[in-house]
């Protein structure tokens, strides 16, 4: 088993590994939709990634601690954290959220 500075370390990479993945989703998205795109919505991309990352990890460990199976779900917690930054810039409920 690792230690409890193992634990934390690999809980920072993963969140670093979050907040990239989200800049990099932002950025390819802006890209797409030829929008402007600067340091400043690159820092929220990689904010917003990183509490969805955090915040993925406690729901998906709760939903596998109640079902009795823990399983390493990396993957689909830097998913979850990439989608959101995609669906910030989509935009789906354009006329519910403010410009």
């Amino acid at each position: 088993m690792i230690g409890t500075r193992g634990a934390a370390m690999l809980v920072l990479v993963n969140i670093i590994f979050a907040s990239a993945l989200g800049v990099g989703a932002g950025g390819l998205t802006c890209l797409a939709f030829r929008r402007a795109w600067g340091l400043k919505t690159a820092l929220i991309d990689a904010v917003l990634a990183a509490v969805v990352a955090v915040v993925a990890v406690y729901v998906v460990s709760a939903i596998d601690s109640a079902r009795g199976a823990l399983q390493s779900r990396v993957g689909l917690v830097l998913v979850i954290a990439t989608g959101s930054v995609v669906l910030r810039h989509c935009r789906p409920f354009r006329y519910l959220l403010p410009n």
